[in-house]
């Protein structure tokens, strides 16, 4: 599948940040996996939500404008940080 980078590297920001607010949230701050190996772990979680069926609809979408305006917003950060902390939140049993 070809990656659109634009809209790849906002779902990496987004999940970045979910990222984080997770692990402030946790004892000492901290999650069971170093920041080195986070990353990792964080893009394979944005290509999980690229891959979502909704993500690809706005990205094959020839406007993308009529996609998103039909799908009520779901294309939205809000979206994105949601699909990714269950993922985290999942992975990690939190």
């Amino acid at each position: 599948m070809k990656r659109d980078s634009n809209i790849f590297n906002t779902i990496l920001v987004h999940v970045s940040r979910t990222w984080e607010r997770i692990r402030l949230t946790q004892p000492f701050e901290e999650m069971s996996m170093d920041n080195i190996s986070s990353v990792d772990f964080i893009v394979m979680v944005a290509d999980d939500i690229y891959a979502n069926d909704i993500i690809q609809g706005f990205v094959n979408d020839t406007t993308q404008q009529d996609y998103f305006l039909n799908t009520v917003g779901v294309l939205s950060d809000a979206y994105i940080e949601g699909v990714a902390e269950i993922i985290i939140r999942k992975e990690f049993q939190l």
